[in-house]
């Protein structure tokens, strides 16, 4: 197992959603000017910085799961990634990808007896409910109320990074290989 970069997975994710979060907010003040060819312009312009968070993100996941492989985890990494982008299936695999990571990381460190911290089961919970209302209100709703939870949305993401990078990187060198 191959330990995981804290400063590139947050750094990366860190600078396309706050690139993305810039453009969008330029969007909302340029529609509100009058100007909606600008303002779609800069929301397409947008999804660039959205995209490239969208892989590093899945590498991460796929890298996570990988740590954990020992014949006990509930899924492959793979499996882990790729039916992230099954729609509707997703929604509630993404329970399966995120809360059960952290579920199956804290049973693996228990097994194998790895002096660790376990991963808050409620956070990685949480954040999966509350990423989903604030997708859903912010479609609903739009504007600014849609930023300001996209920047809710941003700070939950950025705990959860450095979450998975800190237990990822707290096991053994060993770990990840069947056993």
């Amino acid at each position: 197992m191959k330990r995981v970069s804290k400063g590139f997975f947050m750094g990366a994710v860190g600078a396309a959603l706050g690139l993305a979060l810039i453009l969008q907010g330029i969007a909302i003040a340029t529609a509100s000017s009058g100007d909606t060819n600008a303002a779609l312009g800069l929301i397409g312009l947008s999804f660039i910085p959205i995209v490239f968070e969208v892989v590093v993100v899945m590498v991460l996941f796929y890298r996570m799961w990988a740590a954990i492989q020992d014949g006990h985890a509930r899924t492959s990494p793979g499996k882990a990634v790729g039916f992230l982008f099954i729609p509707l299936y997703n929604l509630y695999w993404v329970f399966v990808a995120i809360w059960g990571f952290a579920k199956d990381y804290n049973a693996y460190i228990q097994r194998h007896s790895i002096n660790a911290a376990p991963l808050p089961e409620a956070f990685f919970l949480w954040y999966i409910i509350i990423q989903l209302i604030i997708s859903i209100v912010a479609r609903v709703v739009g504007g600014g109320v849609a930023l300001l939870l996209s920047v809710i949305g941003f700070v939950l993401i950025m705990i959860l990074v450095a979450k998975i990078c800190d237990g990822v990187n707290a096991l053994p060198e060993t770990a990840g290989a069947a056993q």
